[in-house]
């Protein structure tokens, strides 16, 4: 008796503790309007992950559209609050062609190592100004050098705030608490050798 009460215990505990593994439908409908990335809802989504060039770049809650600032590939993945995530192999990508002339970004090539400044004007609570390494980028020589990973960053405000930094593989977010009507991230991206 005891050790069927003891195999009931287990059984009830397995069903009870099994991880849920559910996984939302691909996000539709993804596309480029002027300066804009816009998508249709997904049923039970909280949020959006944007993907930029394959990596993971922001988090968008509450909205269907996110501001463009860098040119490339984007694709969209939806999540909820209970850790349910769209899938990441079956994404529609977009691409963004950019501005022609984006006087945003600003790089300063030195030897080996290429420094990209995105400066972000009227930065509201909880906004963030993101700092990007580029694939490849054609030196004041005119020569093609390619990038190898992002190795750090920086960040600063017109304002007497602190920005939260965070960082990925090829990517700097600076984010600021309240408003901020300039604020600059950098992103230090060794050249590949």
């Amino acid at each position: 008796m005891r050790q069927l009460s003891v195999l009931m215990l287990l059984s009830i505990t397995f069903l009870f503790s099994t991880a849920r593994a559910d996984v939302l439908p691909d996000v539709e409908n993804v596309r480029v309007e002027g300066q804009l990335l816009t998508w249709d809802a997904q049923d039970g989504a909280t949020g959006y992950n944007i993907i930029f060039e394959y990596g993971y770049y922001d988090t968008v809650r509450d909205a269907l559209t996110y501001q463009l600032n860098e040119a490339g590939t984007y694709s969209v993945i939806a999540f909820n609050d209970m850790d349910d995530y769209g899938k990441n192999h079956s994404l529609e990508r977009v691409k963004y062609a950019g501005e022609s002339n984006d006087a945003s970004i600003n790089y300063d090539y030195q030897y080996r190592t290429l420094l990209v400044y995105k400066t972000c004007k009227d930065v509201g609570p909880g906004e963030s100004c993101i700092a990007v390494c580029p694939n490849s980028y054609r030196t004041q020589f005119n020569n093609t050098v390619f990038i190898d990973y992002m190795s750090g960053g920086a960040c600063s405000t017109s304002d007497i705030i602190e920005a939260d930094a965070f960082i990925s593989a090829d990517a700097y977010k600076c984010t600021v608490p309240t408003y901020s009507g300039e604020v600059v991230a950098q992103a230090i991206c060794p050249i590949r050798r």
